[in-house]
């Protein structure tokens, strides 16, 4: 469960244009589990592997 303010900085760092494209995919990744999405989706949405 992520705090308002631990979701606006990971939204904040999905958004920025100044992070790194690793980070911001670890970001979106955080916020999907957060938001109760599979980790199996997750990987088929982001088209990364599960590990």
């Amino acid at each position: 469960m992520l705090t308002d303010e631990e979701r606006t900085n990971l939204t904040r760092l999905v958004r920025s244009k100044l992070t790194s494209v690793r980070l911001a995919q670890r970001a979106r990744i955080v916020l999907l589990a957060a938001n109760g999405m599979q980790n199996k989706d997750i990987a088929e949405q982001l088209g990364v592997g599960r590990v």
